[in-house]
C-alpha cells in the first residue's frame, strides 16, 4: 500500500510540473489623467480683460483663452500721420527715447508764437493785458503787412501764453503783432512775438506695443486709435494681448479672475493635452508583485462595460512612494494607452493584467 501511495504522490508532482496552473489575473481600478499640464502664462503684467474659457472646455492651440487689457492711445487732433518708427513688440519708451515719440502727427498747425509775461506791445489797456485760452486772434507781419493770419491762444502760464498760427503764409522767425480784431486796431493789439516752426504732434505711450492702428500716410480724426500697448513684461508680439491655449485639449482650471491683475509669468489657465493622456491605477501593496513596468494590460471602462469592450495598454511605471492619500497603503501605476475619441479625462476604469 505504501507503494502505491507513493508511486500516486509521484504521479502528481509530474502532472503538476509538466502542467503548471494557470497564473491568475488581477484587477485594479483606474482613472485618465494626464501625464503633463499645458499652462497659458501671461506674458506681461497686465489686468485680465476677459476669460473666454470655462474648465471643461475642449479646445485646439488657437483658441483664445484670455484677453488682456491693453492701455489705448488715441489721437488728440485730426490730422495727418507723418511717421510711425513703433512696431509691434517694441518698447514705447525706448522709441520715445530714441526718436521722441513712437508716433507722429501732423494737425495742420506749423507755427507758433510765444509771448512772454513780460511784453510791452500790447495796447496800454486792461482788456488786452488780459487774454484767455481758446481766444481766437488775428495776425499780422511786422515786416511785411500784407501777410496776415489767424490764430488760436492754446495756454495761458504765469511765464506768458503761446498762440497757435491756424492760417497764413509766415516766414520762421519773423515778428508778428497780434490783435483780437481782423482791423489790426492799434487798441486791440494784446501782444507781439516771434514765429516759430512747430514740429508734428509726437505720440507717446508707455508698455510694449502690441498692436498699430495707423501706417504712414493715413488722415485719422480726433479720437480716433492710433495703438494698444501692455505694461511690464519681456517684449511684446502681434496679438499677445490675446492669448491661445497653445495645445488641443481640454481646459483643467481656470486660475485667472476678470478684472484682477495678473504678474508677468502666472499661470491662468491649465490645459490637459489630448496627447497628454494616460490611466492612473490604484495598486495595494499585497498586488504590487502582479504587475510590473513593461507589462501589457487589458482597459475596461466603466461606462462601457456592457458592451464587453476593451483596449490595451502598457505598465509605463510605477510611484516608489504610496498614495498618503489613500485608505490603506496603495502606490499608482501609469499606464499608456491609445485613446478613442470616447474617452475623455476623468473617466473611471477597471485595469486587468494579462496572463
Amino acid at each position: 500500500m505504501k507503494t502505491i501511495n507513493r508511486l500516486f504522490f509521484l504521479l502528481c508532482a509530474l502532472a503538476l510540473i509538466a502542467f503548471p496552473a494557470a497564473a491568475e489575473t488581477v484587477s485594479f481600478t483606474g482613472q485618465v489623467t494626464a501625464s503633463y499640464t499645458h499652462e497659458v502664462y501671461s506674458p506681461y503684467t497686465a489686468v485680465v480683460e476677459k476669460i473666454h474659457v470655462s474648465a471643461g472646455d475642449t479646445v485646439t492651440a488657437d483658441t483664445p483663452v484670455v484677453q488682456l487689457r491693453t492701455n489705448k492711445v488715441y489721437a488728440e487732433a485730426d490730422g495727418v500721420v507723418t511717421a510711425v518708427f513703433a512696431r509691434e513688440g517694441d518698447s514705447a519708451e525706448a522709441l520715445t527715447t530714441r526718436y521722441g515719440a513712437a508716433i507722429f502727427l501732423d494737425d495742420g498747425v506749423h507755427y507758433t508764437i510765444d509771448v512772454p509775461a513780460d511784453d510791452t506791445h500790447a495796447y496800454n489797456s486792461v482788456e488786452a493785458q488780459y487774454v484767455q485760452p481758446g481766444e481766437a486772434v488775428c495776425l499780422r507781419s511786422r515786416s511785411e503787412e500784407s501777410r496776415t493770419g489767424t490764430g488760436v491762444i492754446t495756454a495761458v502760464t504765469d511765464a506768458g501764453y503761446t498762440v497757435e498760427v491756424l492760417t497764413g503764409s509766415f516766414l520762421a522767425g519773423e515778428t508778428a503783432n497780434i490783435y483780437r480784431t481782423a482791423d489790426y486796431a492799434e487798441s486791440q493789439r494784446i501782444g507781439r512775438g516771434a514765429i516759430a516752426t512747430r514740429a508734428p504732434l509726437a505720440v507717446t505711450a508707455t508698455g510694449n506695443i502690441v498692436r498699430l492702428a495707423v501706417h504712414k500716410g493715413d488722415t485719422v480724426r480726433r479720437g480716433d486709435l492710433l495703438m494698444e500697448t501692455l505694461s511690464g513684461g519681456a517684449a511684446a508680439s502681434a496679438d499677445r494681448a490675446l492669448l491661445p491655449a497653445g495645445a488641443d485639449g481640454a481646459v483643467a482650471a481656470v486660475s485667472a479672475s476678470q478684472g484682477a491683475p495678473a504678474e508677468a509669468g502666472t499661470p491662468l489657465i491649465s490645459i490637459w493635452p489630448w496627447d497628454a493622456m494616460q490611466l492612473q491605477a490604484v495598486i495595494p501593496e499585497a498586488d504590487l508583485g502582479a504587475i510590473a513596468v513593461g507589462d501589457k494590460v487589458e482597459i475596461v471602462f466603466d461606462w462601457n462595460q456592457d458592451a464587453q469592450e476593451s483596449c490595451q495598454g502598457t505598465v509605463k511605471s510605477i510611484a516608489a512612494v504610496n498614495d498618503a492619500a489613500g485608505t490603506g497603503t496603495q502606490y499608482f501605476a501609469y499606464i499608456d494607452f491609445t485613446p478613442d475619441a470616447a474617452v475623455r479625462f476623468g473617466m473611471n476604469a477597471t485595469v486587468t493584467t494579462i496572463e
